[in-house]
């Protein structure tokens, strides 16, 4: 018995009738981050930083809008998870919003990872449910090649000055973190998948749906891949490679020839 089906026809709940807001969004590049820590960083980075109004956005803990190289940049801080994030995702869609970049942290599943780490998804494995009410079982979730190329060498342009480590590779999303077994640790990193995380299969999967730009981020907090679990949430390799992975966002957020004003 086939236990799920893709819904057909139009939404009773249409993003485009009931999430538009009476304000128009101030920009339309956005950065999605997933904690506080990396927000933070986005505040000391950007300049004229302004807090998005409480209630203008579904889902967000937080937002903010500020200016990198004379242009402005949206980031908010979604509550965590894919169902969570694709509701900001498509908040943000339907008032305007046409780039985005994604940054969180996610578990080496791969030996070669290490903590302090940077993945940038090229592919994924989808076990959220969230994806699968927008596309087919089969579909592969992948990012905007162009904007996920130029952040891979922003990043490794200023990463090598700071012995940042960056690969690109399959990422592996999961609505149970508690349930990262090692069998599967074993059997995805087998054929490719560098990390584990719980939004960015979605938020590539719905992006394509709606057909705008979004790549992911990933920036390595601990490793599933030995006998117990290592994390380094609280690491100085781990909060470089943030400083990198948002300079680099922001970097390649505002050129105009990926973006269009």
């Amino acid at each position: 018995m086939r236990l799920f089906r893709l819904g057909r026809g139009e939404p009773i709940v249409d993003p485009w009738k009931y999430f538009v807001s009476d304000k128009p969004l101030p920009s339309n590049r956005v950065v999605m981050v997933f904690t506080s820590r990396l927000l933070n960083v986005a505040k000391r980075t950007l300049r004229n930083v302004n807090r998005l109004r409480r209630g203008e956005l579904i889902a967000v803990k937080e937002g903010i809008v500020g200016e990198f190289d004379g242009e402005k940049v949206i980031v908010v801080l979604p509550y965590i998870g894919a169902p969570a994030s694709v509701m900001v995702l498509e908040t943000l869609i339907v008032n305007g919003g046409k780039v985005f970049i994604a940054l969180g942290l996610a578990g080496a599943i791969k030996r070669s990872i290490r903590i302090g780490d940077v993945v940038i998804p090229t592919w994924g494995i989808r076990e959220e449910g969230t994806s699968y009410h927008y596309m087919p079982p089969e579909y592969v979730p992948r990012p905007d090649d162009e904007l996920a190329n130029a952040l891979y060498d922003e990043i490794l342009n200023i990463g090598k000055y700071m012995k940042i480590n960056v690969v690109k590779g399959g990422v592996w999303s999961i609505d149970a973190p508690s349930r990262e077994t090692r069998d599967k640790v074993i059997k995805f990193s087998r054929r490719g998948v560098l990390a584990v995380d719980m939004e960015s299969t979605a938020l590539m999967t719905v992006a394509k749906y709606y057909g705008v730009k979004l790549a992911v981020v990933l920036a390595i907090s601990d490793e599933l891949y030995g006998k117990g679990w290592r994390h380094g949430f609280k690491s100085r390799r781990l909060i470089k490679a943030e400083k990198v992975i948002m300079e680099a966002t922001l970097r390649v957020l505002t050129r105009s020839d990926l973006v269009t004003a």
